[in-house]
């Protein structure tokens, strides 16, 4: 059988399945062989846990490290469980320290204290390091699995050492040069050592231009280096330059599908840390008490602060009782506020992940939002005024909502500015200046501008 991509793998999950029921152990073996380890990821990731544990177990010992690196936490620990310990030391063995990390990280604690204790003592000791690492730190990314060589080595004497221990590296593509204190002197391609005469030393085929990271950065730093440099690993390195591991393409490839679902959920005002940002991929796995509790907190804030809006409406019904037609205007303006908050709000977000703009810049940016959502209210207050004539039926009323679209629309942006920055000024993830959020302020704000408006032209 060809090597399928996850759609395909789905597909034939009820031919797999019906292979469990049959025990059939010959073919579904000789079907799993052929198969890559993501796709089998995926099928056991789609099997309810007793068939996915029968699969597992009939995977050649070869593949079962690759395969448990690829599956879910809670999938893991659910193997886990069913293995001996001998077997659960072989596994751990084969996986490497940053797979090791991350398994640990979702575990219970009396779990990964078993787990420690079962490792030899080297790996022990290095998954113990990595954990002492801050969450989300790039030093719980990194792996010690890479090939380092000595400046005063001959490059034929640096590709005997690269062959050796080459096998165990998570990338060969680029090696790392270090002095005898292991402080990282540079980062030298595969292909620059390949092509230079044996008789060379590094040195000779070294630029001494490297890009590093701290070991106690944060991960999306990592991310925004590798993506800049175009970077398939990077470096990781102590305050005083010393070469700890380095970070992979593939770690930085979950870090930011990680961070962009986080985004995602912050934005819809959804709380992730009673789940974990993994869960909107994952809907059908999750409690349904855990998906209510990630989602009601903002909604209750939310309906406060729409109370709010309710007691300026109070506030104003001599005046909406005396011009009935202002409530039929009062949806539309207050949503278009809202929209256009949203859109600032997004564009400031999305910049500020990117790292191209920096808590410096918010003068520079609310002074051009001003112009922008200035031109948009205009032409929002000239789309509205015609209604506002038709619907109004005087030039007054006309009067009242183009201004109020217009003040409505600079205030939404103002806010859609701003917000991103004042959660990022208060050590929160600019994300979080969620659009339910920006859309409530705007109603609260829109509402009563509109009416107070109204008031002091139509008294």
């Amino acid at each position: 059988m060809p090597e399928g991509n996850g759609l395909l793998s789905r597909l034939l999950i009820p031919e797999i399945k019906e292979l469990i029921e049959q025990r059939d152990w010959r073919v579904l073996k000789d079907i799993l062989c052929h198969w890559s380890v993501q796709d089998i990821a995926d099928i056991l990731g789609n099997l309810n846990t007793e068939d996915a544990i029968i699969l597992f177990r009939l995977l050649p010992k070869r593949l079962q490290s690759a395969v448990f690196s690829e599956i879910e936490p809670d999938m893991q620990l659910a193997l886990l469980q069913k293995m001996t310990d001998e077997r659960i030391r072989e596994v751990l063995a084969e996986l490497s320290p940053d797979d090791r990390t991350e398994l640990f990280e979702e575990l219970p604690g009396k779990v990964v204290q078993k787990l420690l204790n079962l490792l030899p003592p080297e790996d022990r000791k290095e998954s113990l390091k990595l954990l002492g690492f801050p969450e989300n730190s790039v030093g719980r990314l990194m792996t010690s699995e890479y090939v380092a060589l000595r400046p005063y080595w001959t490059v034929e004497r640096a590709m005997k050492h690269i062959r050796r221990f080459g096998v165990d590296a998570e990338t060969i593509d680029i090696v790392y040069v270090v002095d005898d204190n292991w402080r990282l002197l540079d980062d030298v391609p595969l292909r620059r050592i390949i092509l230079a005469d044996p008789k060379w030393t590094i040195e000779a085929v070294m630029d001494h231009r490297f890009i590093s990271i701290e070991a106690h950065a944060d991960q999306e730093e990592a991310v925004r280096l590798m993506k800049h440099y175009d970077l398939i690993a990077l470096p990781v390195t102590d305050s005083a330059g010393v070469l700890l591991g380095i970070v992979t393409i593939d770690d930085v490839i979950d870090v930011l599908e990680e961070e962009h679902t986080e985004d995602f959920t912050k934005v819809s005002a959804i709380e992730t840390h009673t789940v974990g940002a993994k869960f909107i991929t994952k809907l059908r796995e999750i409690p349904l008490r855990k998906i209510y509790r990630s989602r009601v907190t903002w909604l209750l804030t939310l309906l406060i602060m729409d109370l709010v809006t309710g007691g300026i409406i109070q506030g104003f019904e001599k005046t909406i009782a005396k011009y009935v037609v202002l409530v039929t205007f009062l949806p539309v303006l207050v949503d278009t506020a809202g929209n256009a908050g949203s859109q600032s709000a997004t564009l400031v977000i999305r910049s500020m992940a990117l790292g191209t703009i920096q808590m410096r810049d918010w003068l520079y940016l609310l002074r051009r939002e001003f112009l922008i959502a200035g031109a948009l209210g205009v032409t929002m207050g000239l789309g509205i005024s015609v209604m506002g004539i038709v619907r109004g039926g005087s030039l007054l009323i006309a009067q009242v909502v183009v201004l109020a679209m217009i003040v409505n629309v600079i205030v939404g942006c103002t806010i859609g500015v701003l917000l991103p920055f004042i959660f990022a000024r208060l050590k929160k993830d600019p994300a979080a200046a969620s659009t339910p959020l920006i859309t409530t302020l705007a109603d609260i704000l829109g509402t009563a501008i509109y009416l107070g408006i109204a008031y002091m032209l139509l008294g």
